[in-house]
């Protein structure tokens, strides 16, 4: 194998293990953060009282997942100037052993502050896309650029897959059930901290340093967020793609942070079923992001597949909390997942054709922003509402809020000029 190719493998490794490490997080930490806040300590319980929380273990697992979202979407940018400054090989090394040292704590402990101290590291240490992206970027000839950025996307996808399946087996098996019974160790977290082990040795082993010294000796200052995103709403037409994007992102979201524990309130599933069941979400995923989206994109516009999908997401997001059996409940995750396909692609396609073809990068990057803070409001909301009014509560809420985006989305113009 070349040096460059056993880099980029080594890259292509770093995301995947980031991707498999969350989508084993995805269905255990909130029933396992739920589990542990029954006995509160005394600010918790001052927290509980004070904001009258009826279920206030959904609050508590939707706080463990803000706070790593927020610490990732603070720490992306600083990891990512790091870089630029000392070079990606060790930027990303450090940044997987805090995942290992979060996932170890995680692993051990039974105490909800050291869950969301857990949780804090991991984000700001997790924050490593954009240098993975920078190091598939320094390892490739330009004309090959797209084809090894794709394998970031492949990475997520894999991820996001394997992830939940994995938790739920390993959350399941007897050795798992053993090793919780006698030592109080949750295996699946334990194994996730072994694979971020695994990608830092690959990263020692097989990354050589990516960015020339005189490159980092002569490393600009980057641009801003604040700055890339006032360029951005300045486009004609890209204030109403970007509110979408935050809409969607949002009520996506809500449901993300309190699917396991309504899945577990209304049918009493167990961690790992409910794991299989977000490995179900992420097949839904790969089947439409593998193939579907290019019947799609033939044979419906840009504009009409961005409206169909957040209406397929309004419509399945409340009616999930209706859903009188199993089956049906399951199943609506089809038009749910393939709605926020349809609704991404299209939204992603919207926005490339009103910008130029040298701001495409900080296009995305703001797109990027905008999911991340969706990320960190609809956690945050989803459970909250969980807590104080039940589970119907978040779903209505979260319909709601796909369905302001689609009020946005039959306001755009018909037809979008391409920007020169």
């Amino acid at each position: 194998m070349s040096p460059s190719k056993r880099a980029q493998l080594a890259v292509f490794m770093t995301v995947f293990v980031d991707l498999l490490g969350f989508g084993i997080l995805i269905p255990i930490l909130p029933i396992y953060a739920k589990a542990i806040t029954e006995h509160p300590s005394y600010w918790m319980s001052w927290v509980n009282h004070t904001l009258h929380l009826q279920t206030p273990g959904a609050f508590w697992a939707g706080t463990a997942f803000v706070s790593f979202s927020l610490m990732q979407f603070l720490a992306t940018p600083v990891l990512g100037r790091l870089s630029d400054l000392v070079g990606r090989r060790p930027v990303l090394w450090i940044s997987l052993m805090g995942s290992v040292v979060g996932y170890l704590i995680l692993a051990t402990t039974g105490k909800f502050e050291w869950v969301l101290a857990a949780r804090v590291l991991d984000g700001i240490t997790g924050g490593n896309i954009s240098v993975a992206q920078a190091a598939m970027a320094d390892t490739s000839k330009p004309e090959e650029r797209s084809k090894t950025l794709g394998m970031i996307g492949a990475a997520f996808g894999l991820g996001f897959v394997l992830g939940p399946f994995l938790g739920g087996v390993l959350s399941h098996s007897a050795y798992g059930q053993a090793l919780l019974a006698t030592h109080g160790v949750q295996l699946p977290f334990l194994v996730a901290a072994g694979f971020s082990l695994l990608a830092s040795i690959l990263v020692l082993t097989w990354l050589p340093e990516t960015l020339p010294p005189e490159a980092r000796k002569h490393a600009r200052v980057a641009e801003k967020r604040g700055h890339v995103l006032v360029q951005a709403l300045k486009r004609q037409g890209m204030p109403k793609v970007l509110g979408i994007v935050l809409l969607t992102m949002t009520g996506f979201a809500m449901m993300e942070g309190t699917y396991s524990l309504m899945a577990a309130q209304r049918f009493s599933l167990t961690q790992s079923q409910v794991g299989y069941l977000f490995g179900f979400i992420g097949i839904l995923i790969v089947i439409y992001q593998g193939g579907l989206v290019r019947v799609v994109a033939k044979r419906l516009p840009e504009r009409l597949a961005l409206a169909l999908g957040l209406l397929l997401m309004a419509v399945s997001l409340p009616i999930m909390a209706y859903a009188p059996w199993m089956w049906p409940f399951v199943l609506l995750m089809i038009p749910l997942a393939w709605g926020s396909g349809m609704s991404n692609t299209a939204t992603s396609a919207l926005a490339s054709r009103l910008t130029p073809a040298d701001e495409q990068g900080g296009l995305f990057g703001v797109i990027s922003a905008v999911q991340g803070i969706g990320r960190i409001l609809g956690p945050a909301i989803g459970t909250f509402l969980f807590a104080r009014g039940g589970y119907a509560t978040s779903y209505w809420v979260a319909g709601g809020t796909v369905a302001a985006g689609l009020l946005l989305a039959v306001t755009l113009p018909r037809k979008s000029q391409d920007a020169e």
